[in-house]
């Protein structure tokens, strides 16, 4: 969860350098945890961490908009997407292996071989401070060479600017936390579920099971870039959310290939990041830009919890292929606020929609 919202705490310049330094400071605690079998300090390294890397998304979302509003900012997102991915894919393959490497160099397993690894696996979080220095001192000489003002370019988080949120940012939020609670908590479930429905092995499952990350990795700047070169934002989320239900009613009622209906979320989760994130810079004014991006953040994480515990509920009491259908109905409430959204929009005079050339016409329009 985001708990910057209540302050006035600027984003880009200091307040990335401290949420990168909380992340940082998390995982050093997180892997002292380890070294002394403290699971309670493992617990609250975890929590700093949080602190840091959820606001760190916030952050970054609002340097992206910052610098690339009217550009190639769907790219943008889907680079982010993809840098995300392949961090989690490179996690997932390298740990195991860097443990081992521990374990025979101490000549023994346990909590202070996973403690060591955990810190060598800190050197990335260096790495992202490091950047974030970088970035800071960046934006600040963009600022002095353009004369931006600090209040108007959606650095400054306020929580007061949430009143003034309009419907259609209401419903892009839906539409997010809708689809996002069926991708995150069905692929924390998902091993067991091919395991159990399909008879896939072990190693199998695991492999199907992150082919919706592996495909992200590659899709999303493609994706990102194709929806910057046609425009029309709300069809290309039209398109991702249909696709994952029909990924997941594939899932539930058959029993094609597992492999068919996770490509078909991989290409869904990559194509929704690049179409659906960049729409809040446009119907937001720039000065509320970092409030919009925590709140969306905050909600997001806040319904992955409730559903994840929820689906967890579903699982134990009656299986699987209820949980599949609960996942079903998460994607159409969200497919039914995409229409709605689609509807307000168009009445409104349908700027969500445009084309990338009707776009570039009324940046032009603006510039004369």
């Amino acid at each position: 969860m985001i708990i910057l919202l209540p302050f006035r705490l600027r984003l880009n310049g200091w307040g990335t350098i401290i949420f990168s330094c909380f992340v940082c400071v998390g995982q050093v605690v997180f892997a002292l945890g380890g070294i002394f079998n403290a699971f309670w300090l493992m617990e609250f390294g975890r929590f700093v961490f949080g602190i840091g890397g959820e606001s760190l998304a916030v952050a970054q979302n609002t340097y992206a908009v910052s610098w690339f509003k009217g550009k190639e900012l769907n790219l943008v997102f889907g680079l982010q997407l993809s840098m995300a991915r392949i961090g989690s894919t490179v996690n997932m393959n390298l740990m195991g292996w860097l443990y081992s490497k521990v374990e025979a160099s101490l000549g023994s397993a346990g909590h202070t071989t996973l403690g060591v690894t955990l810190i060598i696996g800190g050197i990335t979080c260096i790495l992202s401070l490091v950047c974030a220095l970088a970035l800071a001192y960046l934006d600040q000489r963009a600022e002095r060479i353009l004369h931006k003002e600090q209040g108007k370019t959606g650095e400054v988080i306020k929580l007061t600017d949430v009143k003034d949120f309009s419907f259609p940012l209401w419903l892009i939020f839906i539409i997010c936390v809708g689809y996002y609670v069926a991708v995150f908590p069905f692929i924390g479930l998902g091993k067991v579920f091919f395991t159990e429905k399909f008879g896939f092995s072990s190693q199998a499952a695991s492999a199907i099971n992150s082919i919706v990350y592996v495909i992200s990795a590659p899709m999303s700047p493609i994706f990102g870039l194709l929806v910057d070169k046609t425009g029309k934002n709300i069809i290309w989320v039209l398109c991702a959310v249909v696709t994952a239900l029909a990924s997941h009613m594939m899932l539930a009622f058959t029993l094609w290939n597992p492999w068919i209906a996770m490509c078909l979320l991989g290409l869904s989760y990559s194509l929704l990041a690049c179409a659906l994130w960049p729409m809040v810079a446009f119907v937001v004014p720039e000065h509320q830009l970092g409030t919009a991006y925590g709140f969306m953040q905050s909600i997001q994480n806040l319904g992955l919890a409730v559903i994840s515990i929820i689906a967890g509920m579903i699982l134990d009491t009656w299986g699987y292929l209820f949980l599949e259908v609960f996942f079903i109905a998460c994607v159409s409430f969200s497919l039914l606020s995409v229409l709605l959204l689609y509807l307000v929009n168009r009445a409104q005079g349908g700027n969500l929609n445009y084309s990338a050339r009707q776009r570039e016409e009324i940046k032009l329009s603006h510039a004369e």
